[in-house]
């Protein structure tokens, strides 16, 4: 199988990442994915994370 091209390898760390922040559990990303894609997966899932406003 020939190397996954660049627009793939974002699409699939896109659609990991959104799981992963859907779900609460950006920690298994490390255990079932290429590295490659699960650090493009932690950035995706890092920029969908809702701060939280502060109390005043």
């Amino acid at each position: 199988m020939a190397e996954p091209d660049e627009q793939r390898l974002f699409t699939e760390a896109c659609l990991h990442g959104l799981r992963a922040r859907l779900c609460d559990d950006v920690d298994s990303l490390d255990s079932y994915l290429p590295p490659q894609v699960a650090q493009l997966a932690r950035k995706v899932a890092a920029a969908l994370e809702v701060p939280e406003l502060a109390t005043t």
